[in-house]
C-alpha cells in the first residue's frame, strides 16, 4: 500500500512546540558507546527507526542498549565483530559503528550502508581515513571486511568535508595509538556534541568546529550520562512553516547559535523573530 500524506492547506500556523533531540547527533554517540568500558545513558532520545535500529545495532554485537523511559541506556563490551547485515543494510549510520568494533576487537564486518535516497553518498572518505591509520578493508558483494589489531595515529584530509567521515576518523582515533589530525573536518554542530561526549567519556578530542580537529588516542574511556542537543533541523522546519503561512511559533529548547543562517533568511524576508 502506497504512504501518503495529504496536507490542506490556507490556514496559519500558530502554538509552541518542544525540539526533540537531535537524530544527526544520536546516531554517532551510539556508535561512540562502543569505545567505553562503563554504561551511558542518552537523555530524552526520540524513538525513530533509525533509532531502533542503531539499538539492534548494538545488540546484534553483543551489547545492552534498552529504553528506560525516554532515556536510551547502552553498555558493552562488544562480543562479536560482524554487524546485522538486514539492519546494517537499511541506515547511512552504520558505517559508523565500523571504527568502534576495529578499535575494540580489532576487526569489523558490514553490508554496506543504506538510508535516505537523497543522491549518491559514497563511503570512499570514510575508508580512507580508516586505512590511514593502519586498517586494511576488503569491498566484495555488498559487504566490508575490516581489519586492524593496532591503530595508529595519522594526518588525515578530507578532500570534502564530510560530517560522517570525520565522526568516523574521530572514533577510530580516539583508541588509536599517538595523534591523529584531521584536516578540513566538517563544522556542524553534530561533531561539536560528538567531541563533548567523547570528552564526557574521558577522551582527548579538541577542534571540533573548526576545519583541524586533533584528537590523542587513549585505550580506556568510561561511561556517561548526557543529554543531546535539540534539533535545528526540526527547528528551522517549524519556523519555516510558520513563516511560510503567516503564523506564530514558539519553539521550546530551541538554539538559536546553530539556526544563525535561517534565522537571518528569514528576518531579511520581514518576519520577526
Amino acid at each position: 500500500m502506497e504512504e501518503r500524506i495529504v496536507v490542506t492547506g490556507g490556514r496559519p500556523l500558530n502554538g509552541s512546540v518542544k525540539i526533540p533531540a537531535a537524530k544527526n547527533s544520536v546516531l554517532p554517540l551510539f556508535a561512540a558507546s562502543l569505545l567505553c568500558t562503563g554504561e551511558v545513558r542518552l537523555k530524552a532520545v526520540p524513538r525513530l527507526a533509525d533509532v531502533e535500529h542503531c539499538m539492534a545495532l548494538l545488540r546484534g554485537v553483543g551489547c545492552s542498549a534498552r529504553w528506560e523511559g525516554s532515556d536510551a541506556v547502552l553498555s558493552g563490551p562488544p562480543a562479536n565483530s560482524t554487524l546485522p547485515g538486514q539492519t546494517a543494510g537499511q541506515m547511512r549510520a552504520s558505517i559508523l559503528f565500523c571504527a568502534p568494533l576495529l578499535a575494540r576487537l580489532g576487526r569489523a564486518e558490514t553490508s554496506l550502508p543504506g538510508g535516505c535516497r537523497i543522491g549518491a553518498r559514497p563511503i570512499d572518505l570514510h575508508l580512507y581515513a580508516l586505512r590511514a591509520m593502519g586498517a586494511e578493508i576488503e569491498e566484495k558483494s555488498g559487504h566490508l571486511r575490516c581489519r586492524g589489531a593496532a591503530l595508529h595515529g595519522a594526518e588525515i584530509f578530507l578532500r570534502t568535508p564530510s560530517v560522517g567521515a570525520t565522526e568516523n576518523a574521530i572514533l577510530a582515533a580516539c583508541a588509536a595509538s599517538g595523534t591523529t589530525v584531521i584536516s578540513n573536518a566538517a563544522r556542524e554542530p553534530e561533531i561539536m556534541e560528538l567531541q563533548d561526549f567523547l570528552r564526557a567519556m574521558g577522551a582527548c578530542v579538541q577542534g571540533a568546529g573548526s576545519a583541524t580537529v586533533v584528537v590523542e588516542g587513549r585505550k580506556k574511556l568510561h561511561g556517561c550520562t548526557h543529554r543531546v542537543r535539540p534539533d535545528r533541523i526540526v527547528a528551522a522546519t517549524y519556523l519555516c512553516a510558520a513563516a511560510g503561512t503567516g503564523g506564530c511559533v514558539y519553539l521550546h529548547r530551541a538554539d538559536y547559535r546553530h539556526l544563525a543562517a535561517v534565522l537571518c533568511i528569514l528576518q531579511k524576508s520581514g518576519c520577526e523573530i
